[in-house]
C-alpha cells in the first residue's frame, strides 16, 4: 500500500523532506460479504437513538457491519529539530455499503445509476490539519505545547465493541494542547460545526426547517485537563465544553427576531440553542491483566452530540454513564464489556404532548479463545434497550454472534483479522417505531403490506469480513 502512495506522498511534501523518510501510512479498513437467512443481503441489527454511531449503527458490531471501509491516515513530519516540530496530518476515507455490489463491477462507477458519489457510495476528507510543538520557548509551562488549526479528530474517545465515540468533539478548529500546569496538561479547543449552509448537491443557501435562518454555526469551545494520576495506574480527564450558535440572519438583521417556524407542527419559537456540557473519564491499568474505565458526562442544550435542532433548548438535559473493561481472566480468554445507562430530558414536553424524558440501558461481552496463536473463536452477546416515557413498555433489541477467528497473534486486539461469523437478532414489535432494526429484511416478512409493526421479530445473517489497522 505504501508504494501505491508514494506518487502521492512526493505531491504532499518537497521532494528534499520526501527523501528523509518523514511520510508515514497508517489505518484501518474492513471489507466483506453477507446473506441473509431468508435469501437477501446481510443487513445490520440496529435499535435507533441508541449509541448514535456515525453510520448510525451497527450498535454490537461483530458480525454485524454492511460496508467496505478503508481510513487512510497519512503523516508528514515536515520539520523536525531538537524539541521543536512540524508535522501535517491528512485522513481521507472511503466507505461502500453492501447494498451497491454492483460498484464492484466497473471499479465503482455506476452506483445507483449514477457516476456521482451516493449515500451508498461516499468519499469524506476527515482530517487536514497541521501542528507545532516546542515554538513556545524553553523553560515555562508551555515548553511541550502544541498550536494545532485543521479539520481533525479531536482527542475523541471510542468503545471498539459498539464502534461508539463516546467522548468526541471533532470538527473544523485550532486550538492548542499539552500545557503543562503542574497537576496534569491543560488543552483548549475551538471547534466550529456548520449546519444548514448547503444540500446534498452543493447549492447555497438551504434551509431543512421551515424558516429557520441558513448559514448556521454552532461554535463549540472545548477545555479539558488531563493526565491526572491520583494513584498508580489511574488516570483522569476533565472536560468542559460550551456550545453556542450563531446565524448569518442574526448578524444581517441585528434588529429582527430570530424565529423558527414548523408549520407543519404550528410552532413559531426563538430558539436559544446553546449547550453546556461538563465530562469524566477515568481509566485504571492492570485490572484482571487488562484495564477498566468509567466515563461519565452531564449536558444541556445541543451538546447532545452537538446536534442542531431549533427545538433543543436548554431546557433539554441529558446525562450518560459508562463502565467498560478488557480482561485477561485466564490463559487463552480475552474479553471486552460494557454496561452503560443514558437519560434524556426534554424540557417543556409532557407525556400528553410527546415524550418528557427516554431511557437507554445497555449491556455486552464479546470474550475471544485462543486455540493457538492464529486461530480463535469469538462471541459477542449485546442487549439494548429504549424506553419512552409515553409509551406503555420498552424497545428492546438482543443482538448475538459466532465467528472463527485467524489472526497473527493471540490477542483480542491483533490485527489483521479474517472471520467467519453467524449473527442472529431478536427483538419486539415497538423496536421498529423509528424505523425497523433490520432494514425490513425480516420485519416486512408476513407481515399486512410493508408495516414493520407486523412482520418478524427475529433474523440470523452470515457471512465473512476481513477486519485491519496498521
Amino acid at each position: 500500500m505504501k508504494r501505491i502512495l508514494l506518487p502521492l506522498a512526493a505531491i504532499l511534501v518537497s521532494g528534499p523532506l520526501f527523501s528523509q523518510d518523514v511520510f508515514e501510512v497508517h489505518g484501518y479498513a474492513r471489507a466483506g460479504a453477507g446473506r441473509s437467512s431468508n435469501g437477501g443481503e446481510q443487513v445490520s441489527f440496529y435499535l435507533p437513538n441508541t449509541g448514535d454511531s456515525p453510520t448510525a449503527g451497527p450498535g454490537y458490531r461483530l458480525g454485524n457491519e454492511t460496508d467496505n471501509y478503508l481510513e487512510l491516515a497519512m503523516d508528514v513530519r515536515a520539520y523536525d529539530k531538537g524539541k521543536t516540530s512540524f508535522k501535517l496530518h491528512f485522513r481521507p476515507t472511503f466507505r461502500q455499503y453492501y447494498g451497491a455490489r454492483d460498484a464492484s463491477e466497473d471499479a465503482g462507477g455506476q452506483v445507483d445509476g449514477s457516476t456521482l458519489a451516493t449515500g451508498n457510495q461516499m468519499v469524506y476528507l476527515r482530517e487536514t490539519w497541521g501542528e507545532a510543538t516546542g515554538v513556545f520557548g524553553r523553560n515555562n509551562a508551555f515548553e511541550d505545547a502544541t498550536a494545532w488549526i485543521g479539520r481533525r479528530f479531536y482527542q475523541r474517545q471510542d468503545l471498539h465493541l459498539r464502534d461508539q465515540w463516546f467522548w468526541n468533539d471533532s470538527g473544523d478548529g485550532v486550538g492548542i494542547e499539552n500545557i503543562n500546569v503542574g497537576v496534569g496538561k491543560l488543552h483548549y479547543a475551538y471547534i466550529q460545526h456548520d449546519k444548514n449552509n448547503v444540500d446534498g448537491n452543493g447549492v447555497h443557501p438551504l434551509s431543512n426547517w421551515g424558516e429557520m435562518p441558513t448559514g448556521l454555526v454552532v461554535a463549540s469551545h472545548d477545555l479539558r485537563l488531563s493526565d491526572l494520576n491520583p494513584w498508580k495506574g489511574a488516570s483522569v480527564t476533565l472536560g468542559m465544553q460550551y456550545n453556542v450558535v450563531s446565524s448569518r440572519a442574526q448578524v444581517q438583521n441585528p434588529n429582527t427576531a430570530w424565529t423558527w417556524s414548523n408549520t407543519a407542527a404550528g410552532v413559531t419559537t426563538n430558539p436559544t440553542n446553546s449547550g453546556f456540557q461538563v465530562s469524566g473519564l477515568w481509566s485504571q491499568s492492570n485490572v484482571v491483566g487488562g484495564d477498566n474505565k468509567v466515563f461519565a458526562t452531564y449536558g444541556n442544550g445541543n451538546t447532545f452530540y452537538n446536534f442542531y435542532n431549533p427545538e433543543i433548548n436548554t431546557h433539554n438535559k441529558w446525562w450518560h454513564v459508562m463502565e467498560m473493561y478488557y480482561l485477561k481472566p485466564v490463559a487463552k480468554l480475552e474479553m471486552q464489556g460494557v454496561v452503560q445507562y443514558r437519560r434524556q430530558i426534554q424540557g417543556g414536553q409532557s407525556d400528553a404532548t410527546g415524550w418528557n424524558h427516554q431511557d437507554w440501558f445497555s449491556a455486552g461481552v464479546r470474550p475471544v479463545y485462543f486455540f493457538n496463536q492464529y486461530l480463535s473463536l469469538a462471541g459477542e452477546v449485546g442487549y439494548d434497550q429504549l424506553r419512552f416515557s409515553n409509551e406503555p413498555t420498552h424497545r428492546f433489541l438482543v443482538k448475538k454472534t459466532l465467528a472463527l477467528q485467524v489472526s497473527p497473534q493471540a490477542s483480542y486486539w491483533s490485527r489483521p483479522v479474517l472471520r467467519l461469523f453467524v449473527t442472529n437478532a431478536n427483538w419486539n414489535v415497538l423496536a421498529n417505531s423509528w424505523g425497523a432494526v433490520d432494514a425490513g429484511q425480516f420485519s416486512t416478512q408476513g407481515a399486512n403490506s410493508s408495516d414493520v409493526h407486523s412482520g418478524k421479530t427475529a433474523g440470523t445473517t452470515y457471512g465473512a469480513q476481513i477486519e485491519a489497522w496498521w
